[in-house]
């Protein structure tokens, strides 16, 4: 898609594109609502680290967080102003992160496990058969690709190749998108920033933000 744009107008152009297509899509904020009925709930937390997103899932010895990104950005540390600009530009390889945490799967466990800035985090109720599918799933293709591996002590993530490449149309807010939607969320709104609210399904509460104040690190 991108390639064939930057044809048709040219670079100039196409950069002009992609910045209104920026303002555009992150003009407004994405709204979760969980499922209404849970049966068999279990706690998930979406990370809102200023400007991109990471999820974070129970697992039998504690926690393991899950982020989505750039793979020269994130597993090569490469973050001068050509990546930043590049990763805007056209679609780029990807990388999966992943960490394991032995803490209590607790808001204030989460907050004082990761290293990572967090500056709202949200909690959601999900059922534990999708939340087992998700995390089953996501185990497996970090492990099925773990010699690419490259470990990021900024993030304290273990970052492996993802076979679908990053775009400013698939960054790590959309990738948490549709990992919520596997676990039986809708999701309202673009998802391009990590701008998150919370609606409970209707009947059930008043809508919610993030809840944590502490600084950010984008991812």
């Amino acid at each position: 898609m991108a390639r064939s744009l930057r044809r048709v107008f040219g670079m100039p152009a196409f950069t002009a594109l992609a910045g209104g297509w920026v303002l555009l899509l992150g003009g407004c904020a994405t709204t979760i609502v969980p499922p209404a009925l849970v049966e068999d709930p279990q706690a998930v937390f979406v990370l809102d680290h200023g400007r991109h997103s990471s999820l974070v899932l129970p697992h039998p010895d504690g926690f393991v967080r899950y982020a989505y990104g750039d793979w020269r950005w994130y597993a090569e540390v490469e973050t001068g102003g050509t990546e930043a600009s590049r990763t805007l530009l056209w679609p780029s390889a990807a990388g999966l992160g992943r960490s394991q945490t032995e803490g209590d799967m607790t808001a204030g466990g989460v907050r004082a496990a990761l290293i990572v800035g967090i500056q709202d985090l949200h909690e959601l109720q999900v059922e534990t058969n999708r939340l087992a599918t998700l995390r089953s799933s996501l185990e497996r293709l970090h492990r099925e690709n773990h010699a690419s591996l490259k470990y990021n002590a900024a993030y304290d993530l273990a970052f492996v190749e993802h076979p679908e490449a990053y775009a400013f149309w698939n960054n790590s807010n959309h990738k948490v998108a549709e990992w919520l939607q596997r676990l039986g969320c809708a999701i309202e709104g673009s998802a391009f920033w990590a701008w998150w609210r919370v609606k409970p399904p209707e009947g059930s509460g008043p809508e919610r933000t993030g809840i944590d104040t502490g600084s950010s690190l984008g991812e």
